[in-house]
């Protein structure tokens, strides 16, 4: 059975992860920690793809690491907005920026670890008072995923080339990953929203009153960041990337959540208590009705009691303003207790040129070594054998279904050296390779075919 974190590594990787401060951040220490959270993200996709006990799950949570995983997301962020920023005034084209991209893919994966979790009743219990944390991180996050769409962002098809700056490129991948994170934050506050009777009120209160999470959803529904039109017609975020569809009514999951979202918060009656109907947030929620066609509700049934509830709303119209209860609310603490430990180090700028040596090295012995290192860490050859024995399986349930046929050839040649490959480019998936430097050898000549599919 393939795995990227076997059994008897499996406790070793979770106590392995503990806070970083932002100064921190690309160290050797930072780094070891950082390959074990790739592949225990790496794990709990493969689990969760292929059914399996989520054992990922039920360590992290036993072991009470969420928390250090919403701290690490908050490290990331606040390097990824104050100092990278300063490296680059540095250095505005830095010759090697695969460590840099490797700081941003670490929030993605953190980011993935909590959505798998937290997807369990037992997985927001340990959250406590960290609750605060992440619900101000999610939103966060959502929000620049509409700035995103606004400025139409995801309608523009990627057709960078290799000899463009690298500063534009490096811009690229931290917008892409900026929007999987959103995406990925859309579910996060669903499961909040669902499991809010578990947290303390003043939790509550930060969703719908600091933040106000229903109109921000009621946003998320209008602009639709999950679909975009592009010269290959429809596409519509599937798995992680973007897939072409025929059927434009089909929901996918961040649309899911994010009507499950606003359904679960609207029709808490405990949780509304400190929500005022004013007439600005009945103009927004009433926007919902007009999205909420058949369709949508045969796929959702769920949504059928939103529907009434807004119906009753916009006949009632704003409801009398709530009196204000006295509560002592928690404060989020992990961003401050991050922000003091950078005043303690002289500031942001102070960093930047404290990792000067580290992001912006021109030593190519030491710059080819990290690559190794990270290219291991990241199994990118395990990841060709997964997604070929995908490939695999769904060809052999089609020839089981097909009367007769010609055989497929018993195997197929590199198209680099000729020698018996297995694994196909993940792009056109018509060209095969034996391994990944053939891949390379070949992609100035394979280009060209290859991104017009």
């Amino acid at each position: 059975m393939v795995n990227f974190v076997y059994p008897e590594e499996l406790y070793l990787f979770v106590e392995s992860i503990r806070p970083f401060q932002v100064r921190d951040v690309g160290t050797a220490k930072w780094l070891e920690v950082h390959e074990m959270v790739i592949k225990l993200s790496q794990q709990a996709a493969l689990e969760l793809t292929q059914n399996r006990e989520e054992e990922v799950k039920e360590f992290l949570i036993s072991r009470d690491k969420l928390r250090l995983l919403i701290h690490e997301a908050y490290c990331v962020t606040l390097w990824k907005t104050r100092v990278l920023p300063h490296l680059l005034e540095i250095d505005p084209n830095p010759q090697a920026t695969f460590l840099i991209y490797t700081v941003l893919y670490h929030e993605a994966s953190v980011v993935a670890l909590l959505d798998v979790c937290l997807y369990h009743p037992s997985g927001c219990e340990t959250l406590q008072e960290s609750v605060m944390d992440l619900v101000d991180y999610c939103a966060q996050a959502v929000a620049q995923v509409i700035g995103l769409v606004s400025m139409g962002y995801h309608e523009n098809e990627s057709k960078m080339d290799v000899d463009e700056a690298v500063l534009t490129e490096l811009e690229r991948q931290k917008r892409d990953l900026i929007y999987k994170i959103g995406l990925r934050c859309i579910s996060i506050l669903n499961y909040l929203a669902d499991k809010i009777d578990l947290f303390h009120l003043s939790a509550a209160r930060r969703m719908l009153v600091t933040h106000d999470i229903p109109w921000l959803m009621v946003d998320v529904l209008c602009f639709r960041p999950w679909q975009r039109k592009t010269s290959k017609g429809l596409q519509k975020f599937i798995d992680e990337k973007w897939t072409n569809v025929d059927d434009s009514a089909k929901i996918v999951k961040p649309e899911a959540q994010a009507w499950f979202c606003v359904r679960q918060l609207l029709l808490n009656s405990q949780a509304m208590e400190n929500y005022a109907m004013n007439e600005a947030r009945c103009k927004q929620l009433s926007k919902l009705m007009g999205l909420m066609h058949e369709t949508l509700l045969d796929q959702l049934p769920p949504l059928i009691d939103l529907k009434q509830f807004l119906s009753r709303l916009t006949l009632s119209g704003n409801t009398a303003a709530k009196s204000q209860t006295l509560l002592l609310e928690d404060i989020p603490q992990i961003q401050e207790e991050l922000m003091k430990e950078v005043e303690k180090d002289g500031g942001f700028y102070q960093i930047a040129q404290a990792q000067d040596s580290v992001f912006l090295s021109k030593n190519r012995e030491d710059i080819c070594a990290l690559a190794s290192r990270l290219s291991g860490a990241y199994g990118t050859e395990l990841l060709c054998e997964l997604e070929q024995n995908l490939e695999d399986l769904k060809l052999g349930e089609a020839q089981d279904t097909q009367a007769g046929g010609d055989a497929e050839p018993d195997h197929n040649s590199c198209a680099t050296c000729q020698a018996k490959a297995k694994k196909k480019c993940a792009n056109c998936k018509q060209v095969y390779y034996c391994s990944r430097d053939c891949q390379l050898k070949d992609w100035p000549e394979h280009k060209t075919a290859c991104l017009k599919k």
